[in-house]
């Protein structure tokens, strides 16, 4: 397979700074299948830590085992096709800056959700993202946030009766002011 990974060109930065790396195509997508099948077992493993129940009565692994297998099972075929398939000689280039904002901003979450709460959390996440990777003004993505987190209210507290946790910072706040 060699030529899989073409001499990468030099593209938005200086002429000694690579930016992108140009791939194959085809061993690209072997490797989001193969991805997608190791993820697909993780979470086939997580979900068998869960009660299954009956396909009557499902528990709380049976969706995420479900949704496994398949994301299994479409990984294997993605790859074998792939696989079999001629190389094309078409390639892609690795190494978008957006992407990486894009990841680092998730990665970024789960580390915020419980201390901010699912809003603040949330709706920072989404103007981070506009200011970041559509690269609109702060105060239109502080205005599409608070619109934003007021849509994701207003259907989970009083569409679905659901509460989304507020956060132990404002939990303080509130003992502390209460």
């Amino acid at each position: 397979m060699s030529g899989d990974v073409d001499n990468p060109a030099p593209v938005g930065g200086d002429a000694g700074q690579v930016l992108f790396q140009a791939i194959s195509v085809r061993r690209g997508e072997i490797w989001i299948a193969a991805v997608l099948v190791v993820a697909g077992l993780v979470f086939g493993w997580q979900a068998s830590l869960l009660d299954f129940g009956t396909v009557a009565l499902p528990g709380p692994g049976f969706i995420p085992l479900a949704l496994s297998l398949a994301t299994i099972a479409l990984g294997g075929i993605i790859a074998v096709m792939e696989w079999l398939r001629a190389d094309s000689g078409e390639t892609v280039e690795l190494g978008h800056g957006d992407v990486l904002i894009v990841f680092a901003a998730m990665l970024a979450v789960p580390l915020l959700f419980e201390p901010l709460g699912a809003y603040v959390t949330l709706g920072l996440f989404g103007a981070v993202l506009l200011v970041l990777v559509a690269r609109t003004s702060a105060v239109t993505a502080g205005v599409a946030a608070v619109v934003g987190m007021a849509a994701c209210w207003y259907f989970f507290q009083v569409a679905l009766g659901l509460q989304l946790p507020f956060g132990s910072v404002w939990e303080r706040l509130a003992q502390v002011n209460g």
